[in-house]
């Protein structure tokens, strides 16, 4: 079933918004203020307790020490859209640290809500799942099912073809195991490259494939909005699964389309390669897709490893 984003959802944000606070170093007041909101004070500089590396109790082995992260979290309605229909979660479950963009899609107020479910949903059972599942991916793959079920449920009682994307990541010392359903997408970003970890589930990444399409043309393609895969929509929902080897210096993002249809892969590389702060990162790059036209919601998350 293919869907598409109907953007007249009118719902009061479901986070909590930030505290208005100083712009960071290297971005204009002004332009800090035309952020809408961040829907989770998500930033956050963490040591992790094995940091020094410990030794393997079998080997005898000295194991590497786990990175430290940085990350932070923004999302902006942009120029065009009347609300947000975006929502995202940064988490930190202690040896495990989560992340996850969900774009809404949906008659009315559906959007936001499924957007909602879908990460609410995503955080809660990590926490409780993660407990007792060792295979990261497996979780992944599960607790996308269930938000799946959730959001089915959630339209079913209103009536609603409600829908989300969704792109997350599960970082577990130095890999990050990532999962998507749609159009959101999760980029490494390192030694001067940028590589698209997920693969958009739409029909213009479809005829990209096949070569009918450049991916420039795809970007401003009248049909790009269409999508043969996401959360909602079926009772069965594949899940794309990745994993990417973290190193030192590079930068993990998650974004939805908002940013990723107004800014190329080199203009984000740019932005991600000359800003030092996950924050300052964040701002960046969503006054530049709103310079290009902001004509959709516009979420990042960017996930600094030192």
């Amino acid at each position: 079933m293919i869907m598409t984003r109907d953007w007249m959802g009118c719902m009061k944000n479901i986070f909590t918004l930030q505290k208005e606070r100083e712009a960071p170093k290297g971005v204009k007041a002004t332009a800090w203020a035309s952020m809408t909101h961040v829907l989770q004070p998500a930033y956050t500089v963490r040591l992790r307790p094995d940091q020094e590396g410990k030794v393997d109790s079998e080997s005898g082995k000295l194991q590497a020490a786990s990175p430290v992260l940085s990350w932070h979290g923004m999302t902006d309605t942009g120029r065009v859209r009347p609300h947000n229909e975006d929502n995202f979660a940064c988490q930190d479950f202690g040896s495990r640290s989560l992340f996850v963009v969900a774009d809404g899609m949906g008659g009315h107020d559906a959007g936001e809500i499924a957007s909602k479910i879908a990460v609410k949903t995503i955080c809660k059972e990590v926490m409780e799942q993660a407990k007792h599942n060792d295979d990261p991916q497996g979780l992944l793959e599960l607790v996308v099912r269930l938000a799946n079920v959730e959001v089915r449920k959630e339209g079913w009682s209103r009536g609603s073809n409600m829908g989300t994307t969704l792109s997350l990541a599960l970082v577990d010392g130095d890999r990050a195991y990532i999962a998507n359903v749609g159009d959101s997408r999760a980029y490494w970003i390192e030694n001067g490259s940028i590589t698209q970890i997920t693969e958009d589930h739409s029909l213009v990444a479809k005829l990209v494939v096949s070569g009918k399409l450049t991916k420039e043309e795809a970007r401003h393609h009248p049909k790009s909005n269409l999508l043969y895969r996401s959360i909602g929509t079926d009772e069965m929902v594949k899940v794309d699964t990745f994993t990417v080897n973290l190193k030192k210096g590079g930068n993990l993002l998650l974004c939805t389309d908002g940013l990723w249809g107004e800014l190329s892969d080199e203009e984000i590389h740019g932005i991600c390669s000359s800003e030092k702060k996950c924050e300052t990162i964040c701002a960046s790059l969503l006054k530049r897709a709103n310079e290009h036209g902001g004509k959709d919601n516009i979420t990042a998350v960017v996930v600094k490893v030192g």
